[in-house]
């Protein structure tokens, strides 16, 4: 993939990340919970700008980052 401005992100990249966010979506079941999907896809982003480029290890982190159950 190519390196992208903070803003800017070619389509395979968007790919790669809706691909991302849906499976941790369902892993974490927050369909339907505006906030918490924000801060997933906000997580998601942070990890791609700093560097994370492997949908796995995107995946791995984020698994890593779940928030615990009340």
């Amino acid at each position: 993939m190519t390196q992208t401005s903070h803003s800017t992100f070619e389509p395979q990249e968007l790919a790669l990340l809706q691909r991302c966010y849906a499976g941790v979506s369902i892993q974490r079941r927050v369909l339907g919970d505006a906030d918490e999907a924000n801060r997933l896809a906000a997580q998601i982003f942070e990890l791609y700008r700093d560097g994370v480029r492997d949908e796995a290890e995107l995946r791995s982190r984020l698994s890593a980052r779940m928030p615990q159950a009340h």
